[in-house]
């Protein structure tokens, strides 16, 4: 492909796209735009390949080697962009995302790593490369309003304070760490386990946490675009695709279809004048606060 056809074509990265909601964002656009590139983002090569052999091969579908939890992956993800595909974005779907399967701090440091830090570090090193009008899509969940909801008073109006930075952000969940390296109660420092099925499971509470940090990130970045990078308009939106079944899951039983996860998700991809920093899910508006 020529040079100016590649400035034409739009390129579209999605991360954790080998498997689950990922993939399947990744097969309606390839089907949608059939003359533009998509790049099926995938930590680990033989399990993109396979899934880009699943899509049945498609031209316009390229796997990018991309750990979203290492700079260094990113870092190589990005000159990969910039050498063989345009050196562009236009839109970029944050979807990896990994959930704790055990309570101790390296559970915990691994879910940041990927679902909050990965989101991170992806929108500091990519977002340079968006053109005008592209989108950024941080896949969060309803998790994130329930965190917010079991959080003590002090840290809802921090978390909520029009004039947060990036970096206070971080700041905020610096005591959850430590307390459980500690060995502490997550509850004495402001984060209380979410009560499911009348249990109170600190997994859980790793994951929604995370979540919560993408969620509010997400407005955080909104609100700041213009004074990085104020040349281009760009929508950033938070979406919960719904619980939907999915390896993440262990594919839970009475949930929705990773095809409905998918479609939420792109509603943020294709809708016109959509307001800048919010949380959606299936194209209605979700609180930061869970109502229920």
């Amino acid at each position: 492909m020529s040079s100016q056809q590649q400035s034409h074509q739009r390129v579209f990265l999605i991360t954790g796209a080998n498997k689950g909601i990922g993939f399947e964002v990744v097969k309606k656009l390839a089907a949608n735009h059939p003359t533009d590139l998509i790049l099926l983002g995938s930590r680990d090569q033989k399990r993109g390949e396979e899934a880009l052999a699943q899509l049945g091969s498609p031209l316009n579908v390229k796997v990018l080697l991309i750990d979203t939890s290492s700079k260094e992956s990113i870092e190589q993800a990005k000159q990969e962009i910039q050498k063989k595909y345009g050196d562009h974005l236009d839109v970029l779907i944050n979807n990896a995302g990994i959930a704790p399967i055990k309570s101790d701090l390296k559970a915990l440091k691994d879910t940041f790593n990927t679902n909050f830090y990965g989101v991170k570090q992806m929108n500091d090193a990519m977002s340079p490369l968006l053109r005008d009008n592209g989108r950024i899509v941080n896949v969060s969940s309803e998790a994130a309003a329930l965190s917010m909801k079991h959080c003590s008073q002090d840290l809802k109006t921090k978390f909520l304070n029009p004039n947060l930075t990036e970096t206070e952000l971080e700041e905020l969940f610096a005591p959850l760490f430590k307390a459980v390296e500690e060995g502490k109660d997550p509850k004495t420092v402001g984060f209380d386990p979410i009560k499911y099925s009348a249990l109170e499971n600190f997994y859980l509470l790793y994951y929604c946490a995370s979540k919560l940090g993408v969620t509010i990130l997400t407005r955080l970045e909104a609100r700041d675009w213009n004074k990085k990078y104020s040349t281009k308009n760009i929508t950033i939106s938070a979406v919960c695709p719904g619980f939907c079944t999915t390896d993440l899951n262990n594919k839970a039983q009475g949930t929705r279809s990773p095809e409905l996860g998918a479609d939420s998700i792109l509603y943020a991809v294709y809708t016109e004048n959509l307001e800048n920093g919010q949380f959606w899910r299936d194209g209605s508006r979700l609180p930061l606060e869970s109502e229920e």
